[in-house]
């Protein structure tokens, strides 16, 4: 039986993506959910702590300047949205309903259930490329969205950068760029 999931809070996320939306996205990538903590998003400015997915995905995409000094790089997260969106990248979220403190099977369960609204999503967004990070994203969404014919580049999970899983992320992400799958 599927959690029950309220997405009655969605709006200041996904007013906050909104804000970096690029014109044109050439990579999408699809992560779990928002946080339980409401003061942290992808997206949200001022965030001190517990941001590993934003945190590990400018160290990839953006290693050559992106420092080592978190603290220095969290104040100026609006200047990386901004570059990050002017690269064509966007995130959104596979669940608008926080589920991240779920057993994992009931995690992708919903995600699977909310593939048919995440493809048209995804359809009226046109990225170039997807990537589905986290492995009940993978397992809930990777068959459905390559049946709908939807340009998922990873194979297998991109691991979410938390929790031990910094370098794992960090690897398979260069495997598919390395690989010709993941074009930056």
């Amino acid at each position: 039986m599927l959690a029950s999931v309220a997405v009655d809070n969605y709006a200041p996320y996904a007013e906050a993506a909104a804000h970096y939306r690029p014109k044109k996205v050439r990579v999408l990538f699809i992560q779990e959910s928002p946080p339980y903590a409401k003061e942290r998003h992808f997206y949200f400015t001022g965030v001190t702590e517990h941001d590993d997915f934003w945190l590990n995905l400018m160290r990839f995409l953006y290693q050559a300047d992106f420092g080592a000094d978190t603290t220095l790089e969290r104040e100026r997260k609006g200047e990386w949205l901004k570059r990050f969106q002017q690269d064509g990248y966007w995130t959104i979220d596979a669940s608008h309903g926080s589920i991240s403190k779920g057993e994992h099977e009931n995690r992708t369960e919903i995600i699977r259930g909310l593939a048919p609204e995440r493809i048209k999503e995804v359809r009226a967004i046109k990225p170039e490329q997807v990537v589905l990070v986290k492995k009940s994203v993978f397992e809930g969404l990777n068959e459905a969205f390559r049946a709908a014919g939807l340009p998922v580049v990873n194979d297998v999970a991109v691991p979410y950068p938390g929790r031990g899983q910094q370098t794992r992320f960090a690897k398979i992400m260069r495997e598919l760029v390395d690989s010709g799958k993941l074009k930056l």
